[in-house]
């Protein structure tokens, strides 16, 4: 896997970049990290849940996308099934990072091996002059943004945890008797019971930050486990075929 580098002008001049929706480089990804927007686009396609980094003890929302570890369903071949699709996967074949654990200033990376990239075809990054191409400037903007949903992101999480709201659920999915019946753990979701049973106050809250809706879409989003079933059962039955 390559190491992205910091975006230079002298060094990236004649870069361009080529838009598209293969997202075939998250084929092994079976879990997708996701940004607060994503609760309101991906609810009708896709299970929204939560999973817990036992490193850094911090919740993270994932899109369910395949229930073989490793097995992304969405992401076999060029063509993107879905109508809605995770704000990150737009975001290739950049990404930006902090310049420190602490401050606010953030660098814009970029992938130098991406298929995306070329200095023939696409979008320039660069202006002849070398300043930023309009292409680019859009592009740094919509990163910044999704840089700062991620980190809000986080304070939900860590809120829903201080709150005692996310319960760990273990699931089970069987799509027909003839299925492999498939054991989901280490997922997390919103205790209903716990957030019908909060206090005023704490709903109120809950009503200011603006987190009824975004923890309504992901329980709504539940409902879309039926839908990962039955494609990892044709894709199981799929393989099976093929042996």
């Amino acid at each position: 896997m390559s190491s992205p580098v910091p975006l230079q002008k002298d060094k990236h001049a004649k870069l361009k970049v080529t838009e598209s929706s293969d997202f075939r480089r998250y084929k092994d990804k079976h879990l997708i990290p996701l940004v607060i927007q994503d609760f309101y686009t991906l609810a009708s396609e896709f299970s929204l849940v939560f999973v817990k980094n036992r490193e850094l003890d911090e919740f993270l929302p994932v899109a369910i996308m395949g229930l073989r570890d490793g097995q992304n369903l969405y992401c076999r071949s060029e063509h993107w099934p879905a109508p809605v699709a995770p704000v990150n996967f737009g975001n290739s074949p950049f990404t930006v990072a902090r310049t420190d654990d602490t401050g606010d200033q953030l660098i814009v990376l970029v992938d130098e091996e991406s298929p995306l990239l070329s200095e023939t075809t696409g979008e320039a990054l660069f202006t002849e002059s070398g300043e930023r191409s309009e292409y680019l400037t859009r592009r740094m903007d919509a990163l910044v943004k999704v840089a700062h949903q991620s980190e809000d992101m986080r304070a939900v999480c860590k809120f829903l945890a201080d709150k005692k709201l996310l319960a760990t659920q273990q699931v089970q999915l069987q799509h027909r008797p003839d299925a492999q019946r498939y054991n989901i753990d280490g997922i997390y979701t919103v205790d209903e019971k716990a957030l019908n049973a909060l206090s005023d106050e704490d709903f109120l809250q809950l009503r200011k930050q603006g987190l009824l809706a975004l923890i309504y879409a992901h329980l709504a989003s539940l409902q879309q486990l039926r839908r990962i079933s039955q494609m990892q059962y044709e894709a199981d039955k799929a393989v099976q075929g093929g042996m």
